[in-house]
């Protein structure tokens, strides 16, 4: 956690979420209940989400755990529309020397331009980066439905 950032903590229900944060971050004092000798985990006892500034800057969210996470009603994303995911790249689309720029590595990225002078975090370029290539990996032919 650091200072002006916000974290939040999730994943499945009763796997210790609130307990970590109590071990890490003791005058929080977040709810838990006892192990369920039935689950053989923590018994469901965050209900919303909660959210905590810290000693010395920051925020930390609690979160209500969930028992499963559906990514099958979520339409996938191809490469050629991954950058529309990214806000931040909106002003500078059509601007690229490539009408078919990745923003990736080409020269004359007007994106990858943005990036070096500062106006689009480093770190969400990465990203970017990174789900272009695992998105290059779909062949949109594959997920046709006739």
């Amino acid at each position: 956690v650091l200072e002006g950032k916000l974290s939040a903590f999730t994943g499945n229900t009763g796997v210790g979420k609130s307990s970590l944060l109590n071990n890490m971050f003791p005058a929080l004092g977040l709810a838990t209940n006892e192990i369920s000798k039935k689950l053989g985990r923590g018994k469901h006892t965050t209900r919303h989400v909660e959210l905590y500034k810290l000693e010395g800057g920051g925020y930390i969210a609690d979160t209500p755990g969930f028992s499963s996470f559906d990514t099958n009603r979520y339409d996938i994303i191809f490469k050629d529309k991954l950058s529309g995911c990214f806000p931040e790249f909106q002003k500078y689309e059509g601007k690229c020397r490539f009408p078919d720029c990745s923003h990736t590595k080409e020269k004359g990225c007007a994106v990858i331009e943005a990036v070096k002078n500062g106006e689009i975090a480093k770190s969400r370029h990465e990203s970017y980066v990174e789900m272009y290539e695992q998105a290059k990996q779909l062949k949109e032919w594959e997920y046709k439905n006739d």
